[in-house]
């Protein structure tokens, strides 16, 4: 069964990010704290106002498993 950080980071893996090594997390946690909202779903960012309000929600998820998998990492 996958956990949520299993999740996480897949999606992270989708939008082309290395999340097997440092230096792929660091920049998967710069985009995370840096990206508009509406990018931080599946799929090319549309504006949709719903899809920018569930980002904001994911944001702080997706940072959170970022920062774990990195703290294991180290």
């Amino acid at each position: 069964m996958s956990t949520q950080q299993d999740i996480n980071l897949t999606f992270l893996s989708h939008k082309e990010f290395d999340i097997t090594t440092l230096d792929g997390l660091q920049k998967a946690l710069f985009w995370l704290k840096t990206a508009d909202a509406d990018e931080l779903m599946y799929g090319d960012g549309t504006g949709d106002s719903f899809d920018i309000m569930v980002g904001e929600m994911r944001r702080p998820m997706l940072i959170e498993s970022v920062e774990k998998a990195i703290r294991e990492a180290n």
